[in-house]
């Protein structure tokens, strides 16, 4: 089984990560898979394992038909033609009607939208593109309930979202004589760094607050910026946006949030969670879900400032705690062997009604 995973670059994204987790995952248990980029090299290749075979399209323009038959001719290569995000398979999808390639090959279409609590809709387009692919699968069960009721394929799965837990040195002493508090997220609306603000403002002044996240949005990133300073926390917050490796910055944090209003992981919760971090994050998501029932403290309902607080305060007095519950809970609900099991098993059942 020769299995392909196809992404437009690897720049730092969660879509991105899971699909470097999940190539190294199938690599290490001796599946052959190769990554293709639609355009070339960024910041996660230096992430994938040195014997993974990377191919770069380097497509300049879409419309371009060169790069389409380029494309083509890469692809019936592979048994198995594993697709992520929405505006890769728009691309892909144009050989499904010049081509016969969704015929004769298994292509998934791996879905991880994030707004899907918000935009339930989709183009006609993107919609036939997607009934013409093998199978769907989501992250989440947002977006399987979401498939189903559209109609979408008539092969569904969900594919949880994964992180790798990371060979770095976890502390469940830090000092409390300065509490680090981390927040992680690119700059776009949706993660809602407006409540971050204000919760900054309103929480103890022996909090330090750092923010990483690349500046997707620059204009929502100057819009945070001004925030900031219009309620003058300068002083109590740090934004670093040009971290390539943050899992393994983590240990140095008594405490993870996360605000977004609409998420299909939070991916970031599976890296608290990996790094045996308490967070506190809003209630959107398979891992808040799964976190709740556990640990009900660490998800909010609503966006109330005091409520947040109160939850952070009593979580940092009873971190030392957390942490030991923490690494049990993640081994045993986000174990690598039971999301391969269930990649191959996905793999395996489509190439079987092929």
């Amino acid at each position: 089984m020769r299995i392909l995973q196809v992404i437009d670059h690897l720049n730092v994204g969660g879509a991105e990560r899971v699909l470097v987790d999940l190539t190294n995952i199938l690599n290490e248990n001796k599946q052959d898979v190769t990554v293709l980029c639609l355009l070339k090299k960024a910041k996660l290749d230096a992430q994938l394992n040195k014997d993974i075979n990377v191919i770069y399209l380097h497509r300049k323009n879409k419309f371009n038909p060169l790069y389409l038959i380029k494309l083509y001719t890469i692809l019936r290569k592979y048994d198995v033609i594993h697709i992520h995000l929405r505006q890769v398979l728009r691309y892909v999808s144009l050989l499904f009607y010049t081509t016969r390639i969704n015929r004769k090959r298994v292509i998934i279409f791996q879905d991880h939208f994030g707004k899907i609590e918000t935009e339930k809709t989709i183009s006609s387009s993107i919609k036939e593109a997607m009934k013409r692919c093998t199978a769907y699968v989501g992250v989440s069960d947002q977006l399987t309930n979401w498939a189903k009721s559209n109609s979408i394929n008539s092969n569904i799965f969900k594919l949880s979202n994964i992180v790798r837990q990371n060979k770095v040195d976890i502390s469940s002493s830090l000092s409390l004589t300065q509490i680090n508090i981390v927040s992680v997220g690119n700059f776009r609306p949706q993660k809602n760094y407006e409540f971050l603000c204000q919760l900054i403002a309103q929480s103890s002044q022996d909090y330090n607050f750092t923010i990483y996240g690349q500046l997707i949005d620059l204009a929502y990133y100057n819009k945070i910026k001004d925030l900031i300073s219009d309620l003058k926390i300068e002083d109590h917050v740090k934004i670093i946006s040009d971290c390539e490796n943050i899992v393994s910055e983590l240990p140095k944090y008594h405490l993870g949030l996360h605000c977004a209003t609409s998420e299909t992981g939070p991916l970031v919760a599976l890296e608290y969670l990996s790094m045996q971090i308490p967070f506190v994050a809003y209630n959107t998501g398979e891992v808040a879900k799964d976190v709740g029932k556990t640990f009900p403290s660490f998800i909010q309902k609503d966006f109330d400032v005091e409520n947040w607080n109160a939850n952070i305060d009593m979580i940092l007095k009873r971190r030392a705690d957390y942490v030991k519950e923490l690494k049990s809970f993640f081994t045993e609900k986000y174990s690598e062997d039971v999301y391969l099991e269930n990649c191959i098993s996905i793999y395996q059942k489509l190439i079987a009604i092929k």
